[in-house]
Formats: C-alpha cells, sequence, structure tokens
C-alpha cells in the first residue's frame, strides 16, 4: 500500500479549516460532495475522509488478493500458467482496475484441473470468469455475489453439480455458457428471471431435465435474443413465452420435447431453430412472418401436413432440414439457393419430384386429414399418389381405382368433419363412428351421388342433420347435442327464457 496518502495526511492536521460552497463540490473525480454537506471543514477532515475511502479499497483489494490465492491453491495449474507473483493482478490470465480489484479470470483452454474455492463470490468487482475448457471438476459454487459480472463461461469441463440459487442478484449478466458438463440431472432455475441483461444462455448437453419454464417472453428476459438447450433431457412441449420474446437463436434439438410447432408462428425475430431429433407433432405454421429466417432444421421428428408456400417462399431462407417426418402432400420446392435436405421416402410425400402436383383423390383425402389436425397414424399410412395402389388405412376402392369407402372408425380422431369429402365423388360409406369430432356435419355431404351410409355415431356433433336422399342411411347416435341447435346456440336460448 503507498504510505504518501498517510504522511501528506498527518501533515496537515490541524492546519486552518476550508470552506465549501453548498453546492455539488467535488474534491477528486471520485469523491462528491451533496449540498446539505457541511459548509466548513478542516482540511485534516477531508484528508482523513479521503484516507478512509483509500483504507477501504486497499482492504477490498487485499480481500481479492486473498480469494485469488484460494483459487490458486484450489487448482492444479499447468507449467504454462504463472501465479508466482504475490499480486494476483500480475498473474497470467488476470486482470484488474485502478484500484487492484480483480475484474477479469479468464484461466481458459490450459488444461487446468482442481476445483473452485466456495468465496469465490466476493470477487465482488469482477465482470468476467471464463475458464472454458479445462477440467476443473466439483460444484460450480455460488456466484450471486457476483452483481456485476458480465460473462461466464464454464463449458467442457468436468463441473458436476450448480447452486439453486444460479443467477440470482445478477442483473449485468449478459452471457452464460455451461455447456458440457457431467452435472447432476438438474432443471432450468427461475432465478434466470432476475438476469435481467443476458442475451445469451447456452446450456447444451449438461443433464438438463424437466420442462422448458414459461417465462422467456421479453417482458421477463428483454435482452434475451439467444438460447441454446440441446441435447439434454427436456421434456414437454414449447412454451406459450416463446411468442413474445425476440429470441433470433432457438436450439432445442436432441430432446424429448413434443407437440405443436405453431408458436414460432409468433417468433418473428427468429433467425436460427433447430428442432432436430424430438417428437413434435402437427403441421408447419404459417411462417410467412419470419423474415430473417435463414436456418430451419426439424430433421427426425414426427410433423405432418403439407409443407405450406408461405414456408417454401421465404427469401431469407437458406438450410433448411426436413428429412425423417411425416410431411405429406407435394415434396416442397424451395429457391435454388436453399440447401435443403429432404431425402427421398423418408416422408409421407405423394411424389419424390418437387413441385410435382398430387392425384386430386390423393388432394381431397388430405383435406380431409387437415380437418383432423393431420394425424400421425394417416401419415404414416397415406404414402404415395395412389390411395388404391397400396394399404391406405381405412380406404377402400373400386375396379376402377375409385374411392368408395372411408372408414376410419374408432381412430382417436379429434377435429371435425370435413366438407371435401365430397370432393370424393364415387364415396359410398363414410364410416366416423367412435372418434371425438365436433362440429356440424357438412351440408356439402348430400352431394354425394352414390353415398349410401353415413356413420358419425358416438362423436360430440351438433346443430341439425342435413336433409340426405332417401336412399342414405344416417346414424348420428350418441351425439348428446346433435339437434336443430349447437350447445352455445342451446345456451343462449337458455339464457332468453
Amino acid at each position: 500500500m503507498n504510505i504518501f496518502p498517510i504522511l501528506y495526511c498527518l501533515s496537515i492536521i490541524n492546519r486552518d479549516s476550508v470552506s465549501l460552497p453548498h453546492t455539488h463540490t467535488t474534491l477528486s473525480s471520485s469523491l462528491t460532495f451533496p449540498p446539505h454537506f457541511p459548509a466548513k471543514m478542516t482540511r485534516s477532515h477531508l484528508c482523513l475522509l479521503c484516507l478512509l475511502l483509500s483504507l477501504v479499497n486497499f482492504a477490498a483489494s487485499q480481500d481479492d488478493a486473498t480469494i485469488m490465492q484460494s483459487l490458486k491453491s484450489t487448482l492444479h495449474l499447468t507449467p504454462d500458467v504463472d501465479w508466482s507473483n504475490p499480486d494476483p493482478c500480475k498473474w497470467t490470465s488476470v486482470q484488474c482496475d485502478g484500484s487492484n480489484r480483480v475484474t477479469r479470470i479468464q484461466l481458459k483452454q490450459k488444461g487446468t484441473s482442481g476445483t473452485l474455492p466456495p468465496d469465490l463470490q466476493k470477487l465482488s468487482e469482477l465482470i468476467v470468469l471464463e475458464l472454458f475448457s479445462n477440467k476443473i471438476s466439483g460444484p460450480v459454487p455460488d456466484l450471486s455475489g457476483l452483481t456485476h459480472l458480465q460473462r461466464l463461461n464454464l463449458h467442457d469441463n468436468l463441473f458436476d453439480s450448480t447452486p439453486a440459487n444460479l443467477f440470482s442478484g445478477m442483473n449485468s449478466l449478459q452471457e452464460v455458457y455451461l455447456d458440457n458438463n457431467p452435472f447432476a440431472s438438474w432443471e432450468i432455475p427461475e432465478t434466470i428471471k432476475e438476469a435481467t441483461s443476458l442475451k445469451n444462455l447456452s446450456l447444451v448437453n449438461c443433464n438438463l431435465a424437466g420442462s422448458i419454464p414459461d417465462f422467456f417472453s421479453s417482458q421477463t428476459l428483454p435482452s434475451l435474443v439467444s438460447l441454446k438447450l440441446s441435447r439434454n433431457n427436456l421434456q414437454g412441449g414449447l412454451p406459450s413465452s416463446f411468442g413474445a420474446s425476440s429470441l433470433q437463436q432457438l436450439y432445442l434439438n436432441g430432446q424429448k420435447l413434443f407437440g405443436s410447432i405453431s408458436v414460432l408462428q409468433k417468433m418473428t425475430s427468429l433467425v436460427e431453430v433447430d428442432l432436430q431429433a424430438n417428437t413434435f407433432w402437427g403441421p408447419i405454421p404459417d411462417l410467412s412472418g419470419l423474415q430473417s429466417l435463414r436456418l430451419f432444421n426439424v430433421r427426425e421428428n414426427q410433423l405432418t401436413g403439407l409443407v405450406p408456400p408461405s414456408f417454401t417462399g421465404l427469401k431469407s431462407l437458406t438450410v433448411v432440414n426436413l428429412t425423417n417426418n411425416c410431411f405429406q402432400g407435394p415434396t416442397p420446392l424451395f429457391d435454388n439457393s436453399v440447401a435443403v435436405d429432404v431425402i427421398a421416402n423418408t416422408n409421407s410425400f405423394c411424389l419424390d419430384t418437387a413441385g410435382a402436383p398430387c392425384d386430386p383423390r390423393v388432394e381431397a383425402l388430405l383435406s380431409v386429414a387437415e380437418s383432423f389436425g393431420y394425424r400421425v397414424k394417416l401419415a404414416k399410412s397415406w404414402k404415395g399418389n395412389d390411395p388404391c395402389g397400396r394399404s391406405w388405412l381405412g380406404i377402400t376402392c373400386s375396379g376402377s381405382n375409385d374411392v368408395t369407402v372411408v372408414d376410419l372408425g374408432r381412430q382417436e380422431l379429434t377435429g371435425t368433419v370435413s366438407p371435401s369429402f365430397a370432393k370424393l365423388t364415387s364415396l359410398e360409406t363414410i364410416n366416423l363412428s367412435n372418434n371425438q369430432l365436433t362440429g356440424s356435419i357438412p351440408t356439402e355431404l348430400t352431394t354425394l351421388p352414390r353415398l349410401r351410409t353415413l356413420d358419425v355415431s358416438n362423436n360430440d356433433i351438433h346443430g341439425d342433420v342435413p336433409k340426405f336422399s332417401a336412399s342414405v342411411t344416417v346414424l348420428t347416435t350418441g351425439n348428446v347435442n346433435i339437434g336443430p341447435v349447437s350447445p352455445t346456440g342451446w345456451k343462449s336460448f337458455r339464457n332468453r327464457i
């Protein structure tokens, strides 16, 4: 410690007092007096105050030195890391500020082993902690006292656990990388919400379990643009808060996630999305609003339905991966500038030639499937361009390859009865019984010239039964709300009584 300020203060004690105006008065670049500060103060008082501040800073820097010596003692350093000087500010990969407070520890890719001391959180001026690509093991210590920390990078080590209050109080934190550590199973902590400055969060391959919490909106994490949670054990669906986020990168590949990807439609800032190797189902939503989307990877899921033109027409696309799903309809045709991964016979497209239209019978049946939500079971069975040429679930054809029967009873179908059945003019029998269908019977079905049987029994269909010809048998038993009014209309009717 420099003793000159002490000697100087001692030399001026008991000298004349100095007057200070009743305004904001600055003694130095680091000491400002408020308006209510006393107007008269002796030079000795001022000097003692400055000395006190110097002592506080000196004590803090000494604390930092003690903690750094503790860190040195718990790590096994390689010969190329020189931490021999008594002053940690002169160590390899360590930086300090003008007050000798440690601000950066960037001991990366050094082959360092050992553990981290529990008092690391007392380095209260630390801005960057980077220890990635080493062999450091044990627990990640409590870092909640590091309120100035902006970057935490511990990826590719051997850490085995994280503290329960990870991210607590760390409102300056902007970047976190904990990838490729063999942590005990843990869940995404609620305390992430306290890291309100967070921009990049990467927790790849670090044994995360549970579901993705529903707090990733811009209201909670306004700066978050990159979320990478790949190759963990996460389950459940995509949270609705994604739709209110400003995420540009979303990497969730290699999980146990499932359900619809419809929330992507609202994520208009997305540039890259990787959902490969999960169990997502349903169709690709309308992504026409994602004008910056470049990478779209949904390989190895159970996505169904037609690949929409609103997606294939995106001018920003550069990479698209659709292989190993259950997509139906025409093989999508993208611009020549797009690198497309759609391996033949790994989906349920009607033809392998990109852009070639499907047979009209296939188009009609796919429109029917749309009303059921493009069920995976149907998509796996309804492949190719000839519904009569192979075993399509529930489909029977005549000798002239006309579809005569659609028998989808007891298939656990949801959705509604499609008016597109009317496009299959050769239909004789439609059996949709014992499912969970809602809505009403479309009047378009009355135009089918050969129809003899329509069975919608044991569903939840409501409304009037359209008037069919006398030759048609319509079975509606087990639909408790079928009749002249829908459930909503019946409720309104009762309210008027």
